[in-house]
């Protein structure tokens, strides 16, 4: 592939990732107001949670399809969808029409960030996959919390006429369609395709002891994420982080433009070094931030938000640290996936990554919400240590699987 086209085809997935995350970032920011959620936390985690939990349903179907049909076609198809979807969002206030729309929605970005990654795949070079890993996981993190900011602003500035948000939405999604179409090209794309559709594939795939050891620690990221998101939504809705929205939304952006960084350096150390070595920094990191979050939480008195918040901000010398450190995670854990996937079963496996993200979501946005309610800070902080041992324990386990295939083939393993 010429340098123009390895470019194109880069800012291609990084730009169309970037728009589809943040619409789905918008929608965490306004659809509690747009739907009169603003007095319980699991109410709208219910509602916010269709679209991960679709993802999750149909992509092990996409990803074959990815692999049978080429990536750019699913990817057009993906964006098409999100476009048409978002526009049909800002039409409805029907709480099962809104259920609806996010299911399709999930439907839309599975087919996005699946063959987004298979393409990123084919065509990345070994010795700088790493480095575009993690400018597309930047991209991808960074849409969420773009539009979560631009959701924040949206909460100060079209209050009552939130359906304009979804518009916006919409455009940047067709935005995105528009741009990917000229500038994608698949000029390896008869190598890389399965003769047929084969659900075979996907049994390989997950009997994969080294697919599911990079891509379970995953979940435990996802479901992180999609708690800490559902706080800041619905304590920014009722008033209980007394942030103004555009002070937070001009915070979330500059620490946007940190992320991407931070994420091209760690790729590149992975590259350099290796990814298991900078994976096992980012595991550090994450289980530095789920045992300091719960302690701050359990130790805040009184258990309200403020109290919570104020507790919380006090160990930020460690929330910085570890955080710095967790960023590691993305590029390497990628990067890894992608050297381990088959050439003719790139999307299937890219599926089983969005499945573990998405069921992080699924299960973190409600689920934290739920515990929080009626556990309040002990169950809070039970949470997150449990899902810090359990990452711990699948990084042992990855760590010990690349040392055994090491000592078995003589070469090294990542």
């Amino acid at each position: 592939m010429r340098t123009r086209g390895y470019l194109g085809l880069l800012s291609s997935l990084y730009i169309s990732t970037f728009f589809i995350r943040a619409s789905f970032g918008i929608m965490l920011a306004t659809l509690p107001i747009y739907l009169g959620i603003t007095t319980t936390y699991f109410g709208y985690g219910i509602v916010a949670a269709a679209s991960p939990l679709f993802e999750m349903g149909t992509v092990l179907f996409i990803g074959t399809v990815v692999d049978r049909f080429g990536r750019k076609i699913i990817l057009l198809f993906g964006l098409l969808a999100a476009g048409l979807l978002l526009f049909a969002l800002s039409l409805t206030t029907n709480l099962y029409a809104i259920f609806a729309i996010n299911a399709g929605h999930g439907i839309a970005a599975g087919s996005i960030l699946v063959s987004s990654l298979a393409l990123l795949t084919d065509y990345a070079p070994e010795d700088r996959r790493g480095r575009e890993m993690g400018a597309f996981d930047a991209f991808n993190l960074l849409g969420w919390i773009f539009g979560f900011a631009l959701g924040a602003l949206f909460l100060e500035f079209f209050r009552s006429n939130l359906h304009l948000t979804f518009l916006v939405a919409g455009v940047m999604a067709m935005a995105g369609l528009t741009y990917s179409a000229f500038m994608i090209s698949e000029p390896k794309k008869q190598d890389l395709l399965s003769k047929k559709i084969r659900f075979r594939n996907i049994i390989a795939v997950l009997k994969q002891r080294s697919i599911l050891l990079v891509t379970l620690p995953w979940f435990i990221v996802f479901m992180i994420i999609g708690a800490a998101l559902t706080f800041l939504t619905v304590s920014t809705s009722q008033g209980v982080l007394s942030i103004p929205p555009i002070y937070l939304a001009g915070f979330i952006a500059g620490g946007g433009v940190f992320l991407i960084i931070t994420q091209v350096f760690y790729g590149r150390l992975s590259d350099k070094y290796g990814r298991l070595p900078i994976m096992l920094v980012g595991t550090v990191g994450f289980v530095g931030i789920m045992t300091v979050l719960g302690i701050g939480y359990l130790t805040a008195t009184p258990s309200t938000g403020d109290a919570v918040k104020n507790n919380i901000i006090s160990f930020w010398p460690l929330l910085a640290i570890f955080g710095f450190m967790a960023l590691a995670f993305g590029p390497s854990a990628l990067s890894s996936l992608a050297d381990e996937a088959k050439e003719t079963m790139r999307g299937v496996t890219m599926a089983v990554y969005s499945i573990v993200i998405s069921a992080g979501m699924v299960i973190g946005i409600p689920g934290i919400a739920a515990i929080s309610d009626r556990y309040g800070g002990f169950g809070v902080l039970v949470f997150m240590i449990t899902s810090a041992v359990i990452m711990s324990l699948l990084m042992a386990a990855r760590y010990y699987d690349v040392k055994r295939k090491k000592m078995t083939s003589g070469t090294p393993s990542q």
